[in-house]
């Protein structure tokens, strides 16, 4: 069962179905990916230089918006996206 799916038959919010998503999934998940980049993206950029960064962080990109589409609300899945941006623009 998917992680969405799980959420909103526990919610007992009939205003707000995604509530438990976003409180305890969507939220954990953008944060846990904001941490990792900004530790990743300086160590890798130091360490391989500007070029190969920028093929870095055009991966990284592409493997976020693929891992959005599988795990998060799809109306939604630009945010993680956004802070793959975000943290990768240094």
């Amino acid at each position: 069962m998917c992680v969405v799916c799980f959420a909103v038959n526990l919610s007992s919010d009939c205003e707000d179905k995604l509530k438990i998503y976003r409180d305890n999934f969507e939220k954990a998940y953008l944060d846990a990916t904001q941490s990792f980049y900004r530790a990743k993206a300086p160590e890798y950029l130091d360490a391989n230089g500007v070029q190969n960064y920028m093929r870095y962080a055009d991966q990284k990109l592409k493997e976020e918006e693929q891992r959005a589409s599988r795990y998060l609300e799809t109306r939604r899945d630009s945010k993680s996206v956004e802070v793959v941006c975000v943290v990768l623009s240094l």
